[in-house]
């Protein structure tokens, strides 16, 4: 059966944003071969492989879903103030009973989508001095009541919020970690107003007395004894995303 991708668009508004809010673009991926299907009490259990999953369900008879917490740098002291999202995605043959905890209670709406929204914001926080957003963002959709299952491929976020700050006086280390969790590590090269800063590695380099005279006062990580740039410094960095659990007044957090 040829597979028909259907590009749809999802608009979470969280709050009314200013005409003036910053927009922050990031995009989030699911590889299907990372996607599982496995048997559970006669059941349908969806996993996806990755070490920034977890499993929730959105109340009483919800089916349990895998889901990525994912992160978005934002500018310096920024305010979340909503997120549009565009996602792309295909429907998976046959017809799935999903696995659930619990019955269905009496009354619920047989034809209620699960999840809700495939991207949904989590909380606003700072992490090594960089104000960081972060979503729950799920790689299936799922309607119980057909057994429909449609499998996301990516979700292209267009996210607003109010506040334009630039960080300064960044330690490259400090970048370095970040760029490595977040889903839109290009951001920092204009988040960020100078790089002109000395890593926190030279400093331990000249008090341990290791290194030459030759190199005190220059930036390690420069090359042809140049000024570090954050676009040169970390061109192919790869994701690393770390799994935190919220325990979300909306969902329960699930461990199998």
């Amino acid at each position: 059966m040829k597979k028909i991708l259907t590009p749809i668009f999802l608009f979470l508004i969280f709050c009314a944003g200013l005409a003036t809010a910053e927009s922050i673009d990031a995009t989030v991926s699911f590889d299907a071969s990372k996607l599982k299907e496995e048997t559970k009490e006669g059941a349908t259990l969806f996993r996806y492989e990755g070490n920034d999953v977890n499993y929730v369900e959105h109340g009483k008879g919800a089916p349990v879903l895998p889901c990525r917490h994912v992160y978005v740098v934002a500018p310096k002291g920024a305010d979340y103030a909503g997120c549009r999202v565009k996602i792309q995605r295909e429907k998976l043959p046959g017809r799935y009973k999903l696995y659930a905890r619990e019955a269905v209670p009496e009354g619920t709406r047989s034809a209620e989508l699960f999840p809700p929204n495939c991207v949904e914001f989590v909380r606003q926080f700072d992490e090594a001095g960089f104000r960081l957003f972060m979503f729950r963002v799920y790689p299936i959709v799922s309607q119980p009541a057909d057994g429909t299952v449609m499998r996301v491929i990516s979700c292209q976020m267009q996210i607003s919020c109010k506040g334009e700050a630039r960080y300064e006086n960044v330690p490259t280390d400090e970048m370095i970690k970040i760029k490595r969790k977040v889903m839109n590590p290009k951001a920092l090269e204009t988040l960020v107003a100078s790089l002109k800063v000395t890593p926190r590695r030279d400093l331990k380099l000249e008090r341990s007395g290791f290194a030459t005279s030759r190199a005190k006062g220059k930036n390690l990580f420069a090359e042809g004894g140049g000024s570090a740039k954050g676009g040169d410094l970390l061109e192919t960095l790869k994701q690393n995303n770390v799994t935190i659990d919220e325990g979300s007044l909306i969902f329960s957090p699930i461990q199998f």
